[in-house]
């Protein structure tokens, strides 16, 4: 018996029975997911205004000198000379469609990897290391560059507003209101990360307090799969390679060559987590992200051990590998997509011994034209997707 196969059936029925039978009159209500076309419409005029009033600097890691940590930046006060990202050399766009709706990508490609390499696919294993921000609501109704938390008067109307039922005052007259002006001798001591004028609690957006915004941060380069991957993460990838070679050290620690590649992503909560972020993230619903990711190793992925690559088993061509309609054998109740199921039709023969794969230019990465496929009965469907197809071909 398939044990791994049908332990992960058993698992998958157990979620599918929990959410079923989540029946409690006395639950919560849920609030719907917002319309993704709206969503991304608005979602995409605040990524834009983030690109044209932020910009990078590379600052030092004293943790992984390999690389050097993506800093952003608010340009304002002492920084308001520096370029903003969307004027950068660097940075290019991706337009990625899913369900009818465009998203936006704006990559900031640093560095591409080493010529020659191979990138990895939407389904391969990745050694990388990383670190993901949210972007907060900079919200600033009269676009003074003060964010309408801190603004004395935030719709510009000439007149000071109102909050608390007490009217705001502005004792230095820079627009910037008491409660939340540096300047201020009752705030003596209140941090002010981005030296803007505004006390961090009242600049949520600005201020450099990683904790604040940094919701991960992997600084050891660690083996990732793509496919468990959001798809802006999983989408901006497949277009960099990795280092050229390595050197293992006497402590057994790795050292890449320095030509990886190097790529901070801005990505809509679209081809992020959108409504469903994970508990325990920090990462707030609808929230726009940005990661910064070294892309060192690729590794083909093969999660079955079937002899097919899984990025060959997305039978709907969506670049999706989990979906429903890569599963050959559901008709059977079988719920295991095929890059999972070592036996893609349920026939008893496990698809490795209803195919043969040759690697013939001995790289580590198998190609389509690097298996042999056949048809026993010559229905038009290949053996390993046809039970009345079952001789093994490889004894």
């Amino acid at each position: 018996m398939n044990v791994r196969k049908y332990s992960c059936a058993i698992v998958l029925a157990l979620v599918a029975l929990y959410a079923c039978n989540n029946d409690d009159d006395d639950a919560p209500s849920i609030e719907p997911p917002r319309d993704r076309a709206e969503q991304q419409v608005n979602e995409a005029v605040l990524l834009e205004n983030y690109l044209d009033t932020h910009f990078y600097e590379f600052v030092d890691n004293p943790i992984n000198p390999d690389f050097q940590i993506v800093n952003l930046d608010t340009i304002a006060g002492v920084n308001s000379d520096r370029t903003p990202i969307s004027q950068s050399e660097f940075l290019s766009t991706k337009v990625i469609t899913r369900d009818g709706v465009d998203y936006t990508l704006h990559i900031l490609s640093f560095r591409k990897g080493a010529p020659g390499m191979r990138s990895p696919t939407f389904a391969d294993s990745t050694r990388v290391t990383y670190r993901g921000e949210q972007l907060y609501d900079n919200l600033d109704q009269d676009g003074d560059g003060i964010p309408d938390t801190a603004d004395v008067d935030a719709d510009g109307d000439g007149n000071p507003d109102t909050l608390n039922d007490e009217v705001r005052t502005d004792a230095d007259d820079d627009g910037i209101a008491d409660d939340s002006d540096v300047d201020n001798p009752e705030l003596v001591g209140e941090p002010d990360s981005d030296n803007d004028g505004i006390i961090d609690e009242k600049d949520s957006v600005d201020n450099n307090d990683v904790n604040r915004k940094v919701f991960d941060d992997r600084v050891s380069p660690f083996w990732f799969d793509q496919s468990a991957a959001i798809e802006g993460w999983r989408e901006t990838l497949v277009d960099f390679t990795g280092a050229s070679g390595f050197t293992i050290n006497t402590d057994g620690t790795v050292d890449y060559n320095d030509d990886f590649g190097n790529v901070t992503v801005f990505m809509p909560s679209g081809l992020a987590y959108f409504n469903n972020p994970p508990i325990g993230s920090g990462i707030g619903r609808y929230k726009s992200l940005v990661f910064n990711i070294q892309l060192y190793a690729v590794n083909e992925a093969d999660h079955d051990a079937d002899g097919i690559p899984s990025y060959l088993e997305d039978l709907d061509n969506d670049r999706l590998v989990a979906d429903s309609d890569d599963n050959s054998d559901s008709d059977t109740g079988e719920l295991i997509p095929d890059y999972l199921d070592n036996d893609d039709d349920n026939d008893g023969t496990l698809t490795r011994d209803e195919i043969t794969v040759n690697d013939a230019n001995n790289d580590g990465f198998i190609s389509l034209d690097e298996i042999t496929f056949y048809d026993d009965d010559g229905d038009g469907i290949k053996n390993h997707l046809d039970r009345d197809d079952r001789d093994p071909k490889n004894e």
